[in-house]
């Protein structure tokens, strides 16, 4: 692992979150019996930076680009073997989220998202499989599922 990305795991106390990832399916639009329905096209990995500030300050642009280089890095790597899904990294430079708690912390975020070829469909075992290599290689950096 390379000594800024070890850095970066230590300075910004790196987690990450996996959750549902879904999409509003609408069948005959326009029509008087359109329907929609709401289903899990995937997973979200949202990879958690957090300050130590309190202050609402983001991490500086070298520090945020580094940690989505790495993070393309490992979507790349797993999409080479995962072919039937589509991952990408829905990167928020500008963008500040408070942690909830008592005590909150800014947070810088970077989003992966895995989510079948066809949204239309839910998420199978090439879905959870991506998302497991993901998991595994978050971890080999050394950041923890919270």
């Amino acid at each position: 692992m390379p000594e800024n990305v070890e850095r970066l795991v230590d300075k910004y106390h790196a987690f990450y979150e996996v959750s549902p990832y879904h999409v509003l399916v609408e069948e005959g639009h326009g029509s008087p019996t359109a329907t929609r329905q709401i289903i899990q096209a995937g997973f979200e990995v949202d990879v958690h930076g957090v300050s130590n500030k309190r202050e609402l300050e983001l991490p500086p642009a070298a520090d945020y680009a580094l940690g989505c280089a790495e993070l393309e890095k490992i979507a790349e790597s797993v999409s080479h073997h995962a072919t039937e899904c589509v991952i990408q990294v829905i990167p928020f430079p500008s963008s500040a989220f408070s942690g909830a708690g008592q005590d909150p912390h800014p947070e810088a975020i970077i989003r992966i998202q895995i989510s079948h070829r066809g949204v239309d469909q839910p998420p199978g075992q090439a879905e959870q499989e991506a998302l497991s290599e993901i998991e595994k290689q978050l971890q080999g950096l050394g950041i923890r599922r919270r």
